[in-house]
């Protein structure tokens, strides 16, 4: 598995991510985004497989860890400030919070937990002002809760098994997407005295979407142009569209450019005269094959898992013979979820990925903008 490079990932995301699956022995984390390791200095090749208290160390409260140890045997959310350690030695204050994911059944399949380093000078951190700031985590969990299983089932399908380089890249686009909204939301809550949004202006979110991936990638011959309305949409509304661009982009960097250096990708967000909110990807590359149907044609996600229980052998998730591979499988879901349509045209040179949100799934935009 190859590491993605730190200094390619995206810079400003104060929020760390950890996935922990509780089906497993020790309860083992089995993802980290980079803003984790940038936290704690830790490899991801060193976390992954290993349970959270190897954070703790000499400077960690025993009543702390009992916090902790008790948050996760209960199977609720939990938050817990607490003194952790990095891969130096150095002891840091963070706020832990931790949110169970359960299936389509209820039965509980993965721990998703956030990381925010706190000053540990900060006297705050006994006054109502911090009280706001967990209220506020757990309330961006709750609001977000529903796709949040989704991405949790696509990672505990890609951590049973090896994965390729290729695959292990497109799910850490998916973590650093999910990453910056997170701390979008969060700074939005900031600015409004710890009172959580019922809608984000998304422009600023997709924007960082669009650097992530575009670091990640590491194509320095290819520009974007980034083009976008003023627009609030509903958070978990946000999220997902903020997944979907990071699956369009991640597309057209991987496909579009093929014996190409240079090239260059336009994102639009726009509200159309029906009140519709529409997102496109362009490209000028090379167009996509003919007969190719991305992303319909993909398999559900849970044919993806029952692929990858019964597989051999890497796994790769990308698609093969003409056929949606797992970024297919996302984006069907995502769009359906939200009741939004896909369009994927490829006339004349490159390709365009339209994503059409109908006005009625949209908040009143006659009333002003939060």
């Amino acid at each position: 598995m190859n590491e993605v490079p730190l200094a390619s990932v995206m810079a400003g995301s104060r929020v760390a991510i950890m996935v922990t699956d509780p089906t497993a022995p020790d309860n083992p984390i089995t993802y980290v985004n980079s803003a984790f390791e940038r936290l704690t200095l830790y490899k991801r090749e060193d976390v992954i497989g290993r349970n959270f208290r190897f954070l703790h160390g000499r400077n960690t409260h025993p009543a702390d860890v009992e916090r902790v140890h008790k948050g996760f045997a209960s199977g609720d959310d939990f938050v817990v400030t607490l003194t952790s350690h990095r891969a130096d030695g150095s002891a840091f204050r963070n706020q832990l919070f931790v949110t169970p994911v359960n299936d389509e059944i209820g039965k509980l399949t993965g721990y998703f937990g956030m990381l925010r380093w706190v000053d540990a000078q900060d006297t705050s951190l006994s006054d109502p002002r911090v009280m706001s700031s967990e209220t506020m985590l757990k309330e961006l969990q709750h609001r977000v809760k529903n796709h949040l299983a989704m991405v949790v089932s696509m990672i505990r399908l890609q951590a049973r098994r090896e994965i390729t380089a290729a695959s292990f890249d497109d799910l850490s686009h998916r973590v650093e997407a999910l990453s910056l909204f997170y701390d979008e939301l969060f700074q939005a809550g900031e600015r409004a005295a710890g009172q959580v949004p019922e809608e984000v202006e998304v422009c600023a979110y997709l924007q960082r979407v669009a650097d992530a991936v575009s670091g990640l990638e590491g194509r320095r011959g290819l520009s974007i142009d980034f083009r976008c309305e003023d627009i609030a949409l509903p958070i978990d509304t946000a999220a997902r569209l903020g997944l979907l661009l990071s699956e369009f982009l991640t597309n057209a960097f991987k496909h579009a450019f093929s014996g190409r250096e240079e090239g260059s990708i336009r994102i639009d967000l726009s509200r159309q005269p029906d009140d519709a909110v529409c997102l496109s990807v362009a490209d000028d590359g090379v167009g996509m094959p003919a007969g190719r149907t991305w992303p319909a044609g993909g398999k559900s996600i849970a044919e993806q898992h029952e692929d990858a229980a019964s597989g051999s052998g890497p796994m790769d998730t990308r698609g093969k013979d003409g056929l949606s591979g797992l970024g297919g499988s996302i984006v069907d879901g995502l769009a359906r979820s939200i009741g939004a349509e896909v369009v994927v045209t490829s006339e004349g040179g490159g390709t365009r990925f339209e994503v059409r949100l109908p006005a009625s799934r949209m908040p009143d935009s006659s009333a002003p903008s939060r």
